[in-house]
């Protein structure tokens, strides 16, 4: 993996400092929600066995997780730099 600059570095904690707590623990939700919504219509796809219509819930599965992941990971380095 590439190593910040320390300019980067630098950038990306006065970023994370302005994001509040609350706003990423909402995004997070926000993320989750999604995935779970679009999973259910994916698991319904799969059982009725017509998962070819489901493409645009299996995209807002992807996105949903990756929401989730990436605002779960910010949250997480705005711990460890106030910890």
């Amino acid at each position: 993996m590439n190593e910040l600059s320390l300019e980067e570095g630098l950038a990306f904690q006065r970023e994370l400092a302005t994001r509040s707590k609350t706003r990423l623990k909402l995004q997070i939700s926000v993320g989750a929600l999604l995935a779970i919504v679009c999973g259910s219509h994916v698991l319904a796809g799969v059982l009725d066995g017509d998962l070819t219509s489901k493409g645009l819930s299996m995209f807002g599965l992807a996105i949903g997780l990756y929401v989730a992941a990436h605002y779960s990971a910010l949250l997480l380095a705005k711990r460890s730099m106030q910890g």
